[in-house]
């Protein structure tokens, strides 16, 4: 007997089956409920259920093998983007976590614009999922001097490509322009394979101007779920996607420790985040110079929290190719 016929056999044998409106809802009911309601025999209860559980039930069940051979839906297949420096991945364990948010935080100019632009870059050499990126601006214009200044030093391993064609860059002043962006147009460039990264710089800006300090309430509200649409964003599509922060004055000394700084939104929008990395400068200003005599600014780079990293530290050096790591540091926690 087919799979409809035993349906039809449920649904008219007795007045009870009237709850069962779809086929699926059999598999609610334990075998003996069915065999009360039905008469059919059990084992032929047993064949139902199989065969309504193949029409209805198509994802199977994962274990570690089929996650490390990638033999999973697209959405457990993560992978990492390097940041195009050795010294910076070996202490993110490869780089970039992908399917989830990513925010790197800190002051002015500690260099958080460019690592984003280094990391645009760096997703079109990626040997798993390479592809193009989108750098969507709520402040400042778009720094295209500085990325024509990288590419001339990366294009060199890329020859006959110009590596700022898969660059895609969205100026946003309003809301209203970075919600049509994020649900409009990301998912028709990921839809056509022309993106792997999604670079939003900053998220700051836009909320701190639309909500003051009586509406913080509905900020947090606005900040979920506008968080809730990235993270969706980047766990369907196994993308990218890194947000940039800005920081705040630390009145009480609490968050990071001593830092006299803490990344802004506070903790509504730090509880969507998954991985969260801090850029700071030195107390002190000291120009540094590589082995060409090439002036260099020093800074410090150091996870605040993952949950595939441990907390560590190095400092940083930013030139001409952009940044790159000196030494690590682990810290003792």
């Amino acid at each position: 007997m087919t799979c409809d016929l035993y349906i039809i056999c449920l649904i008219v044998h007795k007045d009870e089956m009237a709850q069962i409106v779809e086929a699926k809802q059999i598999l609610y009911f334990s075998n003996t409920e069915l065999q009360h309601l039905t008469n059919i025999s059990s084992d032929n209860i047993l064949k139902l259920k199989e065969k309504v559980a193949e029409r209805y039930i198509h994802q199977r069940c994962n274990n570690a093998l089929n996650i490390y051979q990638k033999e999973v839906p697209l959405q457990l297949q993560h992978w990492k983007l390097s940041t195009a420096c050795r010294t910076i991945d070996s202490i993110l364990r490869g780089g970039i976590l992908s399917g989830v948010l990513t925010e790197i935080t800190g002051e002015s100019g500690c260099g958080k614009t460019q690592l984003c632009l280094q990391l645009c870059i760096s997703v079109q050499f990626n040997k798993e999922r390479a592809g193009g990126a989108v750098f969507i601006c709520t402040e400042d214009a778009f720094p295209s001097k500085r990325l024509q200044q990288m590419i001339q030093h990366y294009g060199q391993f890329l020859p006959g490509q110009n590596l700022g064609d898969k660059i895609f860059v969205e100026h946003v002043a309003d809301f209203d322009t970075l919600e049509f962006c994020v649900k409009k147009k990301l998912p028709t460039l990921i839809n056509r394979g022309l993106i792997q990264l999604v670079v939003l710089d900053s998220v700051t800006a836009l909320f701190r101007c639309q909500y003051d300090s009586s509406q913080l309430l509905n900020r947090a509200k606005h900040l979920i779920e506008f968080a809730s649409t990235l993270r969706q964003l980047a766990h369907q599509n196994s993308i990218i996607v890194v947000c940039v922060n800005q920081v705040s004055a630390n009145m009480n000394k609490i968050g990071l420790q001593d830092s006299d700084v803490v990344p802004a939104l506070g903790l509504t929008w730090s509880n969507q985040m998954t991985c969260r990395i801090l850029l700071s400068r030195f107390t002190y200003h000291e120009e540094y110079t590589d082995d060409s005599g090439q002036a260099m600014s020093r800074r410090k780079l150091k996870v605040i929290f993952a949950p595939h990293l441990r907390q560590s530290e190095l400092d940083i050096q930013i030139s001409d190719c952009g940044i790159q790591g000196i030494k690590p540091q682990f810290v003792n926690t």
